[in-house]
């Protein structure tokens, strides 16, 4: 009897292992190169997606961990040309993402993200919904900038959505932007200063000031420009895009101000081992008593290696370059360097800090059919070092 039973668990491991080595090898294989490749897996099987690991080591917030799900959604006109073999890389018609993460000093949050490339993209759609629960150090507060950070927690839902339409056949592209967040902003740790009396008083000012909920609601308009080859992993193309968002009260803002952003981003494909982009970007905000914004308004320098809301101002402008060297189709080790500076106005940012940082990673081409990158970027701010794991492109 013990022997049947051997054989029988022996049996059942062997029709497993060959399960396994089947499902890799129809799956999880590319037949063009045999090498890791998750195209048929995420396009065939459903409900099937990609999981992203995601370390984070982000100075703002400390050591973390999460996980986001993203799944891809083709048309039946993709799915059928998937059927007749064509296995050029396409833009699938929905992309759905799901997160959850938590860091070392209390920080936490789920998210969820739809993206829609729909009518052969002539429509696209973007949307994403936050219930983030963050602890990050402000170095500005009422409209001042301070030497020493003040840790706050800011807790509460927030929603971006942008709809775009295609001018004809143009790369261009028009569309209006809504964005809603309600914070509930508080003291994550009381402010430590040598002297009690002045230490209690800071304390008190602060939670005086703090533990009400804020609503800003906006609405706004867009333009874009894209002739990049592929969205999700671009090698070359352009993408220029500037939108101004209004908040007020008629719309359900606390707060009234305006807010802009100009974004350009080049890809130059040198040659077919060599990559090289550039990253230029200015965003702003508009408020007659910049003093009674919440600090989390302002926008801040957005690098790898810089840390969240570090540097902020009303004006804030960014350049960062990136050279990608493909070893082979699979493989690509990048390289990149960026600065920039946060000031009250666009008029004082050539006497700002600046903020620099550089770094390098590489990606692993790890669907082939959708052009999707994965990999670990590295890079060294003015203050820490940190690592990223990256899926798609970079910015």
């Amino acid at each position: 009897m013990r022997i049947k039973r051997i054989g029988m668990a022996v049996a059942v491991c062997g029709l497993w292992g060959s399960a396994q080595a089947g499902f890799m090898e129809d799956y999880m294989t590319d037949p063009e190169d045999g090498m890791p490749d998750a195209s048929r897996f995420l396009s065939e099987l459903p409900l099937s997606f990609m999981p992203v690991p995601v370390v984070i080591t982000e100075p703002a917030v400390g050591n973390g961990l999460g996980v986001v799900g993203v799944f891809f959604h083709e048309s039946e006109e993709q799915k059928q040309q998937r059927v007749e073999g064509n296995a050029s890389a396409i833009l699938p018609n929905n992309i759905s993402v799901l997160g959850l993460a938590a860091t070392e000093n209390g920080t936490r949050g789920a998210a969820a993200g739809h993206l829609g490339f729909w009518r052969n993209d002539t429509i696209r759609y973007r949307g994403f919904a936050l219930v983030p629960d963050l602890n990050l150090d402000f170095y500005t507060f009422g409209g001042r900038t301070i030497d020493r950070p003040i840790e706050l927690n800011l807790k509460g839902p927030a929603a971006i959505q942008e709809l775009k339409f295609r001018l004809a056949d143009s790369p261009w592209m028009m569309g209006v932007r809504q964005t809603y967040r309600q914070v509930e902003l508080d003291l994550a740790e009381n402010v430590q200063l040598p002297n009690p009396r002045l230490e209690q008083a800071v304390n008190r000012f602060l939670e005086n000031h703090l533990g009400e909920t804020t609503r800003t609601s906006g609405l706004g308009v867009l333009a874009e420009y894209d002739s990049r080859d592929n969205p999700m992993a671009p090698q070359s193309g352009l993408y220029y895009t500037a939108n101004y968002v209004w908040y007020g009260d008629s719309i359900g803002s606390d707060v009234d101000y305006g807010s802009y952003t100009l974004e350009g981003l080049n890809y130059w494909n040198v040659n077919e081992h060599f990559n090289f982009a550039l990253r230029m970007q200015y965003d702003g905000i508009d408020a007659g008593d910049s003093a009674r914004l919440p600090p989390y308004i302002s926008p801040y320098v957005d690098l790898r290696g810089v840390p969240a809301v570090r540097y902020q101002g009303k004006s804030v402008a960014v350049a960062e370059v990136e050279a990608t060297w493909k070893a082979t189709m699979r493989w690509r080790f990048n390289f990149f360097a960026g600065g920039g500076r946060a000031a009250e106005n666009i008029g004082e940012l050539s006497d700002a800090e600046v903020a620099n940082s550089y770094g390098a990673g590489f990606r692993y081409l790890m669907a082939r059919r959708y052009g999707m990158t994965m990999g670990i970027d590295v890079a060294r701010g003015p203050e820490d070092t940190a690592w990223y794991i990256q899926a798609g492109s970079s910015w």
